[in-house]
């Protein structure tokens, strides 16, 4: 859920679809890099939108963790 809804965003902020960038941000997160380096890095190609990208994606990433925790996600 979380690589389509970043694919979504992406699109949203640069115009098309960036697959390189996309694979960068889903390593990051799996390597579990904390927002603010993420964001540092990601600051080249999304400018002001960085930020809130970032956000928006750590609270999805909560969300999805704390759901499947409960069991309430597959």
């Amino acid at each position: 859920r979380i690589r389509p809804w970043i694919n979504k965003k992406i699109i949203e902020y640069i115009g098309e679809e960036e697959p390189t960038l996309s694979d960068f941000i889903c390593t990051k997160i799996q390597q579990k890099t904390k927002a603010d380096k993420l964001l540092e890095e990601i600051k080249v190609v999304l400018d002001d939108e960085a930020e809130l990208f970032v956000k928006k994606m750590w609270r999805l990433i909560v969300y999805e963790t704390e759901s499947k925790r409960c069991g309430l996600s597959k």
